[in-house]
């Protein structure tokens, strides 16, 4: 299981890190990028 993800320069996010829990809810306004985490979780 993935427990944290940690982006850099990839799409509109330039650095962040995330930590996942067995269930993890993704929430927020358009375009603030919750389909490029789901992007990076499937590469």
């Amino acid at each position: 299981m993935i427990k944290k993800l940690r982006l850099e320069n990839f799409k509109g996010i330039k650095s962040g890190e995330i930590e996942l829990a067995p269930l993890t809810i993704l929430l927020g306004a358009n375009n603030s990028g919750k389909t490029t985490i789901l992007e990076a979780l499937f590469l």
